[in-house]
């Protein structure tokens, strides 16, 4: 039997064939997957966000103090939980307080909506045979009906609670090991490819650690400045309008504009506590300081917290926000800029690589019997 030229095909190596449908396999029952535990799959994934978030502190605690890193992961938790309870413990009472005095004031509120919307020509008509009893009652039906479906709310919350403790737990065992995940990721990858490894996670720390944590530290700084401007002007409510404040940083550019509203309505409607102003001018005022939080974060808090960490385009985020609350709610929307960054610097690498000239190595061996020569 005549032997076929070069060297034989180890039996253990998969031809280019093989390994790409590997690869198109794997990524479609990833796919099949997440699709299948697509109800868990935010609880997991906020799991990562704040094992991600807290992995600086425990590494922090390891080094300073020498401790075992089980140790500094407990501790961190141990105060992570403690704030969690004394925060529910101060704002708990001050949220109620809040909304049972928007309660309290309910009529005065709706006569107030009544004569504003009686000094608009297009409204007058429509609202001149309106009562406030008449009105304020047919709300108060429709808050009943709400209110009948308070069982499934407090069924909802305690499943909110239930994923709380799930989340903590997960990202607990997630930070405990996390400096083990990666040195078992970079040992999975061929020694020729660490390079590349090293490059692409380097980067996607900048833009991750960057975002997350400097989200989270916007929405802190936008949401003290918001509530103590509110309290110095005497706007009603300004703890519950200084925290949507924060939580609509998420939001990009209309986050802003949609915490805005509620604080101009009630500045309008109820007035100030604190200074003897028409509404009207005062609600124009709260407009202004709105305002003008809004360009000291685009100015300076901004540039100093986040920097860099993103770099897209408003528009592509804006859009991107859009997709992402049709596909995940609100952890979409807060994803969204961070999962465009990390797609563009995945498809940058894929583009240089496809396009970098080609090494030089030996054509691909004849596949045995053939006797064909290249």
């Amino acid at each position: 039997m005549a032997e076929s030229s070069g060297p034989p095909i180890l039996p253990h190596r998969w031809t280019y064939d093989v390994r790409r449908w590997v690869v198109i396999g794997l990524v479609v029952a990833g796919v099949i997957f997440a699709y299948f535990i697509r109800e868990t799959l935010p609880v997991l994934v906020l799991a990562v966000l704040v094992a991600y978030l807290l992995n600086p502190i425990v590494t922090f605690l390891k080094r300073r103090f020498k401790l075992p890193r089980i140790a500094a992961a407990a501790l961190t938790y141990i105060v992570l939980v403690a704030i969690l309870i004394g925060l529910g413990i101060l704002v708990t009472p001050n949220f109620a307080r809040q909304f049972g005095g928007l309660v309290a004031d309910f009529d005065g509120l709706v006569a107030r909506l009544l004569d504003a919307s009686r000094q608009i020509p297009l409204l007058a008509n429509w609202t001149s045979g309106l009562q406030t009893v008449q009105v304020a009652q047919q709300l108060r039906e429709e808050v009943s009906v709400l209110l009948e479906q308070s069982p499934r709310y407090l069924a909802g919350a305690a499943s909110s609670l239930l994923n709380v403790f799930i989340v903590l737990v997960l990202s607990f065992y997630l930070v405990k090991d996390a400096d083990v995940f990666l040195e078992r990721l970079r040992a999975v990858v061929p020694p020729a490819y660490h390079e590349d490894f090293d490059r692409i996670t380097g980067e996607l720390e900048l833009v991750w650690s960057g975002f997350l944590r400097g989200q989270v530290l916007l929405a802190l700084i936008i949401g003290v400045i918001t509530t103590i401007a509110l309290m110095i002007l005497g706007v009603r409510n300004a703890l519950l309008l200084g925290f949507l404040a924060g939580i609509l940083e998420v939001v990009p550019t209309i986050g802003p504009i949609i915490a805005m509203i509620p604080a101009v309505l009630i500045a309008f409607f109820q007035g100030s506590t604190n200074w003897n102003i028409d509404p009207t001018l005062f609600a124009l005022i709260v407009i202004l300081v709105y305002f003008g939080i809004q360009q000291l974060e685009n100015h300076i808090v901004v540039p100093n917290v986040l920097g860099a960490s993103v770099n897209l385009p408003p528009v592509l985020i804006l859009a991107g926000t859009i997709v992402g609350a049709s596909l995940a709610g609100v952890l979409g929307i807060f994803l969204a800029a961070p999962v465009i960054a990390t797609a563009r610097l995945v498809f940058q690498f894929v583009f240089r690589k496809l396009f970098e000239p080609l090494p030089d190595e030996p054509p691909p061996l004849p596949m045995s019997g053939d006797s064909s020569q290249l």
